[in-house]
């Protein structure tokens, strides 16, 4: 009798295995499917900072861009997708430059200015449209600078003579252009990716200066990311005396 006692109290019925089984699934789906939900919220949470922060910075680049752009230099290309300008590099006052009816020469004198001076930079004086700073007309290449006092003088390369004078005495350094554009839903730099995820058609508006108001663009970029969307709307005043 004391044998039969000790072989009856040995393993578990088969409804206490089932039990257990039913169990032990019930709780492995409840923690897969919290896992799984917790690592959906927190990829979609990271992407969308992600996603606001790069919009943020490309968007503030551009800003300061577009500010520091060469008057008259904005203009809208690829079916208004891409919005192209010239940096300025450095700008000073001149104080000899050649004008219609003088001579032609390759000699201009300006005021000192702080910035280190590049090979490929060209100077522009009084550009009024963007005709005059693509199509060459009022660009010219530097090939030196001489840095001896106050009034430095440099040296174009081809002699010219300009139309006219800038009503400033302005004089400005680029060194060509940069170009902002959207395609296949992201932001680029000169190609060089910038933002993703841009869902609209007209992202950039150029409004000309008028008799009240500096010239004007119009920035609007829409993304969206997980069934939600962030507007970014911006208007940038643009300098216009050249």
């Amino acid at each position: 009798m004391k044998v039969l006692a000790k072989k009856a109290i040995l393993g578990f019925t088969l409804i206490e295995i089932i039990v257990v089984i039913v169990l032990l699934g019930v709780l492995s789906t409840a923690i897969s499917s919290f896992i799984k939900f917790g690592t959906q919220i927190y990829s979609e949470t990271t992407g969308k900072a992600q996603l606001v922060s790069s919009a943020r910075f490309a968007i503030e680049r551009l800003n300061r861009e577009v500010r520091g752009s060469l008057p008259n230099s904005l203009r809208l290309t690829d079916s208004d997708q891409c919005i192209e300008f010239a940096p300025i590099l450095e700008s000073t006052t001149y104080t000899d430059i050649p004008v219609a009816p003088e001579p032609t020469t390759n000699i201009i004198k300006v005021i000192r200015f702080d910035e280190t001076f590049d090979s490929n930079w060209s100077a522009v004086v009084y550009p009024l449209n963007p005709s005059d700073v693509y199509g060459n007309s009022k660009i010219h290449a530097v090939d030196a600078i001489d840095t001896t006092g106050d009034e430095w003088q440099i040296t174009l390369e081809n002699s010219v003579v300009f139309a006219e004078d800038s009503p400033t005495q302005r004089v400005y350094f680029i060194d060509g252009s940069t170009k902002y554009c959207v395609q296949n839903n992201a932001l680029f730099r000169n190609g060089i990716l910038m933002a993703q995820d841009i869902y609209n058609t007209t992202p950039f508006e150029i409004l000309p200066a008028t008799l009240r108001r500096n010239a004007m663009v119009q920035i609007n970029l829409r993304f969206e990311k997980y069934n939600e969307q962030i507007t970014f709307n911006n208007e940038i005043q643009v300098i216009n005396v050249p």
